[in-house]
């Protein structure tokens, strides 16, 4: 499905709720932003398809906003950690496909998780995380993590990896390892051939088990 397809709900307008509306709608999603406070819903206005001013702790305004119709639903609110539990349970029982929340700590993140919610996220920490990996190793562009274990990463090739082929990678014989993709200068090629020579500046895209690529990383000069 094209993203100009796609439907999304973001419920809490604080500067993470702003931006991501904001991101969404400039890749050309459909979104729907929603909050209690007018001022932050006027704000919103100028870069989302919807905005509206609405309570989502509350079910039957929940149900009225059929989030279920939503390709995925961001509950970002921010302080009040008990409207963000509540709304999270709200749009759970209301159907909502997908559900991602902003958390603000660890305890959190375990009552959400709970409450069955696809996917948490503690923007802080994870900015964090991944400037620090940056910070370590500047050939490892990025490292996202997919759920259920899996992560993808995009890694530079070092003068060490010049000549050898993807298959002689280590990272690359790493069973459940995939490579999707290898970029050199402009030119994009999915799931390249294992014999693909490498020189400095290469770029392969990588998913598997998070604790392989992570362990992995590591190892790479």
């Amino acid at each position: 499905m094209n993203i100009r397809d796609k439907q999304f709900a973001v419920i809490g307008l604080g500067r993470f709720g702003l931006s991501v509306c904001q991101e969404l709608t400039d890749e050309g999603a459909q979104v729907l932003a929603v909050d209690v406070d007018e001022e932050k819903v006027k704000a919103a206005m100028n870069f989302s398809t919807q905005a509206i001013v609405a309570n989502c702790t509350i079910e039957e305004t929940v149900y009225e906003l059929k989030l279920k119709d939503y390709d995925m639903v961001m509950i970002a609110i921010g302080e009040d950690i008990n409207a963000s539990i509540l709304a999270t349970l709200v749009a759970k029982e209301s159907g909502a496909k997908s559900v991602w929340v902003k958390a603000n700590d660890k305890y959190q993140v375990k009552i959400l998780q709970k409450l069955g919610a696809d996917h948490v996220i503690m923007p802080e920490r994870d900015m964090g995380i991944r400037v620090a990996r940056k910070m370590l190793d500047r050939r490892v562009l990025e490292f996202t993590e997919l759920g259920s274990g899996l992560a993808m990463t995009e890694v530079v090739a070092g003068s060490s990896m010049m000549g050898m082929s993807i298959g002689q990678i280590e990272l690359c014989q790493e069973e459940g390892v995939q490579v999707l993709g290898f970029k050199r200068g402009p030119n994009m090629t999915k799931a390249p051939s294992m014999e693909t020579v490498l020189e400095i500046g290469d770029m392969l895209i990588v998913a598997g088990p998070q604790p392989v690529l992570t362990k992995q990383l590591k190892t790479l000069s």
